[in-house]
């Protein structure tokens, strides 16, 4: 059967309850001060909320998430998204942002997966985390970390070779059994898409790991600017689609908030584009 799923990413769902000012005294020094001068009023939460409010209408199955759901990986803001996130009434996959690993004691802790590792059901290999496939009828959903706690300044990311040889085993399992692939990755996989020091750092080898196994769709966030692009794939171009922030009240055009709805299956996959308008999401020709 086909899948039907919405994909949203860098939602940058905001709360500092509680926060201690010791907390800040490492790379969320930074990042504060960010939020205080403008950030923190360039997203609102409203917007997600009418995004949810919309999936039975959309008759959507499933509700992807591809990273950055939180701004500073504070266990306050994780408990924030994961409340609402079950205000959502269908199945969630999610992956990690930079943002959701945003210091090294969160990436220490595994926080994001503490919190969120609910939501990242599926197959694995030789026990890992990353990446893992969720099959849901005639698609599989593979879910590729990026997420790595970097310098001030810096948002880059990784997937490194181990977990680039696990996602080439899951690709061929899944191309095996006549699956629609579809992988999640924060970072964008294709050269030129990030801005300096936010770039994937081993975008060539995951280049190559697409280019040998293929994959029908890949999905990402991170610049908060709708893009679409392709890598090679064995069997011709696979398409590469970003998404913007879902939650960002800019006006510029490709940067508005954004999400799509596809419909996939072993036929192929169709896209319905929504951005917002300023009053409510509204379907996007091009």
């Amino acid at each position: 059967m086909p899948l039907r799923f919405l994909h949203t990413s860098d939602i940058h769902l905001l709360d500092l309850q509680g926060t201690s000012p010791w907390r800040y005294l490492n790379k969320r020094l930074t990042g504060g001060a960010n939020l205080a001068m403008g950030r923190a009023r360039s997203h609102d939460v409203r917007l997600f909320d009418e995004m949810v409010r919309l999936v039975p209408q959309l008759e959507v199955d499933h509700f992807v998430v591809t990273g950055d759901l939180t701004n500073l990986s504070l266990e306050s803001e994780f408990a924030f998204v994961r409340a609402k996130l079950e205000t959502v009434p269908v199945p969630i996959t999610v992956i990690p942002g930079n943002h959701d690993v945003y210091t090294r004691g969160s990436e220490r802790h595994h926080r994001f997966e503490a919190y969120l590792g609910h939501l990242m059901d599926g197959e694995r290999v030789d026990g890992e985390t990353y990446p893992f496939m969720l099959r849901c009828d005639d698609v599989a959903l593979l879910g590729v970390s990026t997420a790595v706690a970097t310098w001030p300044l810096y948002a880059t990311g990784k997937v490194g070779d181990a977990q680039l040889g696990r996602l080439a085993v899951l690709l061929e399992r899944a191309e095996a059994e006549g699956l629609c692939r579809v992988v999640l990755i924060h970072h964008p996989p294709v050269e030129g898409v990030s801005k300096a020091r936010h770039d994937l750092k081993d975008l060539d080898a995951f280049g190559e790991v697409i280019a040998a196994h293929g994959a029908e769709l890949i999905l990402h966030g991170h610049e908060h600017v709708r893009f679409e692009g392709a890598l090679p794939g064995p069997n011709g171009h696979v398409p590469v689609h970003g998404i913007g922030s879902g939650t960002s009240l800019s006006n510029r055009p490709g940067r508005q908030a954004s999400f799509s709805v596809y419909h996939a299956s072993r036929d192929g996959i169709e896209r319905d584009l929504y951005v917002w308008n300023g009053n409510g999401f509204e379907r996007y020709d091009s």
